[in-house]
Order: C-alpha cells, then sequence, then structure tokens
C-alpha cells in the first residue's frame, strides 16, 4: 500500500488509479446483479451510480489546480481505498454466471446474501453520504462551480445533477432572500373539491389526503396572520412564503435531508398561507422526531430499535443542517417537532410466505423496530445568514428550551447565527441519546430535570439549562452513545471551545462561525462512531 502514501503531489498520481479500479469493480458488480432479485439490482444501481459519480467530480476538483490540504489529500484517498474495498466484497457476494453473463431466469438471493448485501449497502450509503459532504464542501465554500465534464443527462451525472441542485439551492435563497423576482412563482391551484386533512401528533404541520385517489398525499406547513392585518402586511407574508417556497422547491430529500416544495397556496377566508410537501420518494407513516420521542410505548416496553439506527438518524440531521448552512441560510428552529421522520416502503415479501408471517415481518420493518429518513421542516422564520435579525423574544418554554443563553438574553450583538442552530442541534442530539424529550414533562430522564419545583412552574433560567446540558453530555451519554457521540454534542453546546481554544479563529470577519470550520467537525465527530 506504499502507493497510497500520498501528498499534496502524490494524490493526483494515487486517485486516479483508484477510481479506474473502483469503476472496474461497480461496472463488475452491476453487470453480475442484473441476474439476481430486482429490488436489490435497482438499490444497487442507485447507490454505485451516486459514488462513480461523485468519485469523478471531487477528483475533477482535485485536479483544478488548487492548492489541497494535505489532511484532506489523506482523507479523500482513505475513502476511496474504503469504497474499493467494498465493491471487492460486493463482487465475492455475487458469482459469476458464467460465459457471456447470459441466463435465462433470475438467480435467488440466499438469506445469507441477503444480511451480507444489506450490511455492504449501508456502508456503501454511509461512505457516499461522507463524500457527497466533501464534496459540497468544495461547491459551497470553496467558491467552485460543478464542473460540466460529466453531462447531467447521463448515467454518471447523476450526482453531478444533485450537485447542481445544491448550487441552486444557493441561488434560489440569493435571489429570494436578495428580492430578486426572475425565479418561478410556485402559486399553486386550489382543488375543486377540498382535500381531507389531519394535525400530525405534536406538530404544527398537517397530512393532506386528496379526494381524487391519483393524487397523493402531502404535507401543508402553515403561515397565518391576524383578522386586522392591513394589505401591505398580508403582502410581506406572501411574498416570504414565496420566498421559502422558492428555496426549497431546489431541494433534493435524497440527498440534503429537506423536503422538496412544489408550492404555496394562498387562503384569505383563514387568514393563512400554506406550503406544500409532498412525500420523499419510498416514504409513508410521516411523525414528528418528538411524537417518537414522547410515545408513551417508550416508557411501558423500552426502546425495540438497534442504537446504530439512532446514531444514523442523528447523522442525518446533523447533514441537513450542514446543507442549510453551506447553502448561508440559518434555520432558527432546530428542535425535535420541526424534523419529520418517514417509515421506508419496503419490497414485499417473497409470495411463497404466507400472509401471516408477511405480516408480523411487515411489522418489524417500521417504529419502533425500524427508524426511518429523518428531514428538517419549519421554515416559517428561516432567513439568509446575514439578513437582518428582528431580535423578537420567544414566550414559548418548549422552544426556549432549545435556545443557547445569549439567544435568550437578546443583548446588543446577540442576532441568530449559526452557532445558535448548532447549540439547538445539541439540544436535540442530546434527547435522541436518551430517546426522551425535554417536553415530556413525565419523563424522568429528561423532561423534569429542567424544572427547579416538583410542580413544575419554574423553568430554570437559561444559564441552568445549559449546566444541566453539559453534565448529561459528559455524564449518561457517553454510557448510553459512546464518548465520540458526546463528544459531538458538546462540541455542539459549548461551540467547539473546549477543541480551538480561541473562537475567533471560527470566525469570519462579521462574528459568523464559518460552516466548513464548525459544522463539519460535528459531522466528522459523528462520522468517526462505528457499531
Amino acid at each position: 500500500m506504499a502507493e497510497l502514501i500520498l501528498g499534496v503531489a502524490g494524490l493526483l498520481v494515487g486517485v486516479p488509479g483508484l477510481l479506474q479500479v473502483i469503476g472496474s469493480l461497480a461496472d463488475t458488480v452491476l453487470q453480475r446483479v442484473k441476474h439476481y432479485d430486482e429490488d436489490y439490482q435497482r438499490r444497487l444501481e442507485l447507490v454505485i451510480t451516486i459514488n462513480k459519480s461523485q468519485m469523478q467530480e471531487i477528483f475533477l476538483f482535485l485536479d483544478d489546480g488548487q492548492a489541497v490540504p494535505v489532511a484532506l489529500n489523506d482523507e479523500v484517498v482513505r475513502m476511496f481505498q474504503i469504497l474499493r474495498n467494498i465493491f471487492e466484497r460486493l463482487l465475492n457476494i455475487f458469482p459469476s454466471v458464467g460465459l457471456g453473463n447470459q441466463i435465462s431466469q433470475r438467480m435467488k438471493i440466499s438469506a445469507s446474501m441477503k444480511v451480507k448485501l444489506d450490511s455492504e449497502i449501508r456502508e456503501l450509503e454511509e461512505w457516499s453520504s461522507r463524500i457527497f459532504i466533501r464534496t459540497l464542501v468544495f461547491v459551497m465554500f470553496g467558491g467552485q462551480k460543478v464542473p460540466n465534464t460529466i453531462p447531467t443527462d447521463s448515467e454518471d451525472g447523476y450526482e453531478a445533477a444533485a450537485l447542481r441542485k445544491v448550487e441552486r439551492l444557493r441561488d434560489a435563497v440569493d435571489q429570494s432572500l436578495g428580492r430578486i423576482k426572475q425565479a418561478p412563482q410556485l402559486l399553486l391551484c386550489r382543488p375543486d373539491e377540498p382535500d381531507d386533512r389531519h394535525p400530525l401528533s405534536n406538530s404544527s404541520l398537517e397530512l393532506s389526503t386528496p379526494k381524487d385517489t391519483d393524487k397523493k398525499a402531502f404535507i401543508v406547513e402553515y403561515r397565518t396572520y391576524n383578522d386586522d392585518a392591513r394589505e401591505q402586511e398580508i403582502n410581506y407574508q406572501r411574498q416570504i412564503v414565496r420566498e421559502v417556497a422558492r428555496i426549497l422547491h431546489q431541494a433534493d430529500p435524497r440527498f440534503m435531508g429537506l423536503l422538496q416544495s412544489d408550492g404555496f397556496l394562498c387562503d384569505p377566508l383563514k387568514n393563512r398561507f400554506e406550503l406544500h410537501f409532498p412525500f420523499p420518494p419510498g416514504s409513508r407513516n410521516p411523525r414528528t422526531l418528538l411524537d417518537l420521542l414522547c410515545d408513551p410505548g417508550n416508557r411501558r416496553l423500552g426502546v425495540r430499535h438497534p442504537l446504530n439506527q439512532r446514531i444514523g438518524l442523528a447523522k442525518s440531521i446533523v447533514t441537513a443542517l450542514f446543507v442549510l448552512h453551506a447553502a448561508n441560510f440559518v434555520h432558527k428552529q432546530i428542535r425535535p417537532d420541526n424534523v419529520l421522520v418517514f417509515d421506508r416502503e419496503h419490497a414485499s415479501l417473497d409470495s411463497s410466505v404466507n400472509s401471516g408471517a408477511r405480516e408480523a415481518t411487515s411489522d418489524k420493518q417500521t417504529y419502533p423496530y425500524v427508524l426511518g429518513g429523518p428531514f428538517l421542516v419549519g421554515f416559517d422564520n428561516v432567513r439568509k445568514v446575514d439578513a437582518a435579525s428582528l431580535m423578537m423574544p420567544v414566550e414559548d418554554w418548549k422552544r426556549n428550551i432549545y435556545l443557547c443563553p445569549e439567544r435568550q438574553r437578546l443583548q446588543p450583538g446577540d442576532e441568530f447565527r449559526m452557532q445558535h442552530d448548532i447549540y439547538s442541534l445539541g439540544v436535540v442530539l442530546l434527547e435522541i441519546a436518551f430517546w426522551a424529550s425535554f417536553q415530556d414533562r413525565k419523563s424522568p430522564q429528561l423532561g423534569r430535570r429542567i424544572w427547579k419545583d416538583e410542580s413544575q412552574s419554574i423553568l430554570c433560567g437559561p444559564e441552568e439549562l445549559k449546566k444541566i446540558y453539559l453534565a448529561l453530555a459528559t455524564g449518561a451519554v457517553p454510557r448510553l452513545m459512546g464518548q465520540k457521540y458526546a463528544d459531538a454534542v458538546l462540541a455542539c453546546l459549548t461551540g467547539l471551545e473546549s477543541e480551538v481554544g480561541d473562537k475567533r479563529n471560527y470566525e469570519d470577519s462579521d462574528g459568523i462561525i464559518v460552516g466548513t470550520k464548525y459544522v463539519m467537525e460535528v459531522v466528522k465527530k459523528l462520522e468517526e462512531i462505528s457499531m
């Protein structure tokens, strides 16, 4: 492996060879999997195509003649080497099917093969996410455009298109919050027949089911105004909703952890505007993270999903926030009730299995046994990072407990910044660790800790809350989730003070924490966790 010990100059010698080997292995895997189960074929085709394109793109960035830090060089080479090992293991799972690879019928995948395949695909998806984030750093923070070398309409251009969506997301923020009017309006037409709407538990969102059976259900988020609001104020609210719709119209749920909006509606009879979010492909049964954390079954029956899935959930939420900050705007409401978790639709079970067994197995593929994919919602307060903050106080204690002390103090200089989002993220990561919520007054692990009295009438102050969170992060969290997870929580709550000493190293000239140095550190800490 001496060829992998590379410096700045050596990277461009080693990576092309790795790319060629990985590409050849990936193509061979795809050729062989065509003769097996179609569901696995589709999964592998998607993940492999993404990986191939990402590797090509990151190489194009590195080959652009710009200086690249040695640490990043080593990290990229290590990632590529790990991918090569995964593809080699996948190749061993699928034996060759003979001359010309021509067979008359599809071959069955045994139970042992499925176990191995699921493990390797999960690892491939994990490393795909890591490489995507590294490439995103180049695009968003390096001032570089996605190379046009890979055509977006080709198979290998799949991920190039995804990265260009990130670029368009960033551009949409600039256009919308810069009051540029070239973007589409995205004003939806009201259906002839009203749809059925039901509020999601522990959420301000609603689930809408159209009367037309050909149309699919979607999520609705509202922004309301007062009965006596003047026309000028209503127009201002309309403009905000339109701008948020423009921004989220560019989101790609597969990569960003953000729901894509297909537009908005005006409802003057109910004094509100609506944002509409279709379900991500392959998703169903949305519930907020808060609803999952407060589920009475947690206390009665205990947690039934694997620990590694909880860590994966945390990683996905952190990645979604990273994408938001990469697009140069802050969320301002990172809380478990603003995280939607969807069950994943699973392939139908083997028809040879009796219906009772199929139903029992299917039940084991959803919550509480399996955690689905999370998506950030709650964008009524989102704004560009350098836009003026209104400095409005928060009266609701269920929102206050996620805000850092300086944000609750609201003194000059306390405008909402990126690090405030990440402090809130640290509180959510604590809740994920305990699988309970500070909002649940009945929870002995968390909910009862934040009150000064047993009657729960006096909430602890901002600084007291922070001390409670830090004590939990250094005390119980390492035992529950491991030290690396605890380090990630502490990094969020302390602003990396323990790591950098001088926070000025993590600020730009305007005092804004730079995402590449701040969020990436949290991302890396979670990436280091292995189960």
